[in-house]
C-alpha cells in the first residue's frame, strides 16, 4: 500500500515538473470521421480539453467506421527529451470501465523520428485478456527522445482476440500528453541538468541523464569511456581494419595512424589489393618474372605459380646466384672464368671459361692438342708420346722430347762447347785468374828478397878484393881458375857471357806477368 501511494507521489511530482510536448501541436489520423457532424479530427486530442469524453461534447477525435487499422500521430517538431505520456481514451461520462474499452484494448504506442511507426521506438504494446480492460486513462512511460508520438490498433482479418475486443479498429482519444524537457541537451525534473558532452545529439535520458546513445568512438552510460581495442564508430559496433603491425585504429573514425599492414589499403585499411599489388598499404608491386604475370599473394607477395628461369622464389624478384641458374635455379653453371656467376638464365659465362674449357656455358674440355683460358693455348711439339698435354696446366702428359725440358718442355738442351763459357766457367777463370796473379806476386816478392840478400854479399866481396889490392893484398893472379871455383858463389863474377840468377827470376817475373 506504501509503494503505491510513493508511486502515486513521484507520478504527481514528475508530472508536475515536465512540460507537455505535445499541447496544440499538428496532428494527423489514417481514417477521418466522414459523416457529419465532422468536427472530431485528430487536432481534438492535443487541444488540451478532455473535460467531457463523450462525443457531444467534441473534445475528442473519433475515426471512420469499418477498418481493419487505426491511426493516428502527433508532430513534436523536433526529437526532443521524453518522460512519459498520458492518454485519455473516450468515456462518454460512464465511469470505468466505460463503453469503450473493448475498441481501445491491444493498442500500441511508438516513438519515432519519423512518421512510419516501423521506424519508431515501441513504448507499450500489450493483448488484454481480462474484461474491463484497458482502462481509460493511461500513463506510459517511454524515456526516449522522438518527434513522432504515433497512436495504432489493429483488428486484422484471420486474427483470434479476446471476446471483448471490438472487432473493428477505432481512434477515439480525447486527450495525448507528452511530457518532456523542451531542449533536448537537458534532463531532470526542472529540465535544468545538462546532458553528458558525448550524448548523441547531446540526448539523454530525461530522468537518469544517462545518454541514449554515444557519439561514435565512444560508450558507457555517460559515453566517457573510448571504443574497447579493434573497434570504432557508432555504438562502437564497427572492426577496426587491418592496421599496420596490429596496431589500434581510431576509435572515432576507424582510419589507422601508422597505414595498413599486408594486403590492404584504403584510410580505414579494410579494402583487399588489387591484382598485381602486395604488401604494407599494397605498397608493392607483384614481380614481373611470376610464371602468372603481376600476380601474387597480397601480404607477402609470394609468386604462387613459381618464378620465370633465373629468378628465385618467393617473390621472383632476385636473380639466380651461388653458382645456379634456369627454372626454379636448379640447374649449376659451368666452371666460368675466376669462378664468376654465370648467366642466371642461359648459363652461359659472360667473361670467358676457366683454363682447361669452352664453349657458351663453358661445359667443354678443351681438344686434344689445346689448354689454359677458353683452350686458347696449343700443347708445345715438343710433347712426347702422341704430343698431348694437360688441359688446365699445358704440363706433357708423356714428359718432353728429346733434347728438351721444362715444364711446358720450351727449353733445349745444348751440348756445351769449349770455346764457349758458360756464367759457371766464367766463374772458375776468375778464380783461377786470381790465383796466378798472387802466386806471381808472391814469387816476385820472395824473387827480390834473394835478390837483396845476394846484392848485400856481392858488396862485401867488393870490399875484400879492395883490400887485396893494397899492399900486401892478394892478387888476382893468386886467385884459382874459374874451373877451380866451380861450385864457389863468386864463380859467376867471373863468366861474363852467362845469365846470372837475377836475370832469370827477372825473366820468370815477366814470364808471369804475360799469363792471360
Amino acid at each position: 500500500m506504501m509503494l503505491l501511494i510513493f508511486q502515486c507521489i513521484l507520478f504527481v511530482i514528475q508530472t508536475a515538473a515536465y512540460e507537455n510536448l505535445a499541447i496544440r501541436k499538428p496532428a494527423w489520423q489514417q481514417h477521418d470521421w466522414p459523416y457529419t457532424p465532422n468536427d472530431w479530427g485528430a487536432a481534438k486530442a492535443v487541444d488540451g480539453r478532455y473535460t467531457n469524453r463523450s462525443a457531444s461534447a467534441n473534445q475528442c477525435t473519433i475515426s471512420s467506421l469499418g477498418q481493419t487499422t487505426a491511426t493516428w500521430r502527433v508532430d513534436l517538431g523536433s526529437a526532443l527529451s521524453i518522460s512519459h505520456i498520458d492518454i485519455y481514451y473516450r468515456t462518454d461520462s460512464i465511469p470505468s470501465p466505460g463503453a469503450f474499452y473493448g475498441r481501445f484494448a491491444g493498442f500500441f504506442l511508438y516513438v519515432s523520428n519519423t512518421t512510419s511507426k516501423d521506424d519508431g521506438h515501441l513504448c507499450f504494446h500489450e493483448i488484454q485478456n481480462v474484461n474491463g480492460t484497458p482502462v481509460e486513462n493511461q500513463t506510459i512511460s517511454c524515456s526516449v527522445h522522438g518527434r513522432y508520438v504515433i497512436y495504432y490498433n489493429e483488428r486484422r482479418l484471420g486474427v483470434t482476440y479476446p471476446d471483448y475486443y471490438w472487432h473493428e479498429a477505432y481512434n477515439e482519444l480525447c486527450e495525448v500528453e507528452v511530457y518532456g524537457c523542451a531542449d533536448s541537451k537537458y534532463y531532470g525534473e526542472n529540465c535544468d541538468k545538462l546532458c553528458p558532452d558525448k550524448c548523441q545529439g547531446k540526448r539523454c535520458d530525461v530522468i537518469t541523464g544517462r545518454c541514449l546513445g554515444c557519439t561514435p568512438g565512444y560508450q558507457g552510460p555517460d559515453c566517457n569511456q573510448e571504443c574497447d581495442v579493434q573497434t570504432y564508430g557508432s555504438e562502437c559496433s564497427l572492426p577496426c581494419g587491418n592496421c599496420s603491425d596490429g596496431g589500434v585504429c581510431h576509435h572515432v573514425s576507424g582510419t589507422c595512424p601508422r597505414g595498413c599492414d599486408e594486403g590492404v589499403y584504403g584510410e580505414k585499411c579494410q579494402t583487399q589489393c588489387q591484382p598485381g599489388f602486395y604488401g604494407k598499404n599494397c605498397g608493392h608491386r607483384c614481380s614481373e618474372n611470376c610464371n602468372v604475370t603481376n600476380r601474387c599473394n597480397r601480404f607477402t607477395g609470394e609468386c604462387g605459380g613459381g618464378c620465370e628461369p633465373g629468378w628465385t622464389l618467393p617473390t621472383c624478384q632476385h636473380e639466380c646466384d651461388g653458382g645456379m641458374y634456369g627454372p626454379a635455379c636448379t640447374q649449376r653453371c659451368g666452371p666460368c672464368l675466376d669462378n664468376e656467376q654465370c648467366h642466371h638464365i642461359n648459363g652461359t659465362c659472360l667473361n670467358g671459361c676457366s683454363s682447361g674449357y669452352q664453349g657458351g656455358n663453358c661445359e667443354e674440355n678443351c681438344p686434344s692438342g689445346y689448354f689454359g683460358i677458353n683452350c686458347e693455348n696449343s700443347c708445345t711439339v715438343y710433347c712426347g708420346r702422341n704430343g698431348s698435354c694437360d688441359r688446365t696446366t699445358g704440363i706433357c702428359d708423356g714428359g718432353c722430347r728429346e733434347g728438351w725440358s721444362g715444364p711446358l718442355c720450351g727449353t733445349e738442351e745444348k751440348p756445351i762447347s769449349r770455346a764457349t763459357c758458360t756464367a759457371d766457367d766464367n766463374t772458375v777463370f776468375i778464380v783461377g785468374l786470381v790465383i796466378s796473379v798472387f802466386v806471381v806476386i808472391a814469387g816476385s816478392a820472395v824473387n827480390f828478397l834473394i835478390w837483396k840478400r845476394n846484392q848485400t854479399k856481392y858488396k862485401q866481396r867488393g870490399l875484400k878484393e879492395n883490400f887485396e889490392s893494397q899492399p900486401g893484398a892478394v892478387h888476382v893472379s893468386d886467385i884459382t881458375s874459374s874451373a877451380d871455383r866451380v861450385g864457389s858463389p863468386y864463380a859467376e863474377l867471373g863468366d861474363k857471357d852467362k845469365s846470372n840468377m837475377y836475370d832469370e827470376l827477372h825473366h820468370y817475373t815477366e814470364a808471369a806477368g804475360k799469363i792471360n
